[in-house]
């Protein structure tokens, strides 16, 4: 295994199933929740959005391009290490779904998850 520092983003995500493989399911429906809800208020979101980091357009991108995944591979990604770490955390939309990890586990009542998600994540 790689050091965590050497560890890319598959890897990442890979190591946090592998971890926490019942903690997905409810991951996975936070994502499907979080891309619906930025997909229906998609007008509020951009005229609020204050993120210098990326525009919004970019933003609504990587979640739409997630919501896709989500929608192509959801079933399989709750039960498959390989196919949650390569679908969500290859390329650019792994910006978004890192995103939504962090702040997922700061509410997450699974205080092992939260110090994982702290620990690989920031």
């Amino acid at each position: 295994m790689k050091a965590l520092h050497e560890l890319t983003n598959t890897g990442k995500g890979r190591l946090l199933f592998e971890l926490f493989p019942d903690e997905m399911p409810a991951l996975l429906d936070h994502l499907e929740e979080v891309c619906a809800d930025f997909r229906a208020n998609h007008q509020d979101y951009k005229m609020n959005w204050d993120n210098g980091f990326m525009p919004f357009d970019y933003w609504f991108s990587l979640s739409e391009e997630c919501a896709s995944l989500l929608k192509k591979h959801g079933h399989t990604m709750r039960k498959n290490s390989k196919v949650f770490s390569d679908q969500l955390f290859y390329g650019y939309t792994a910006l978004f779904v890192n995103d939504r990890i962090v702040k997922y586990a700061s509410h997450s009542g699974n205080e092992k998850f939260k110090q994982a998600v702290e620990l690989i994540y920031t």
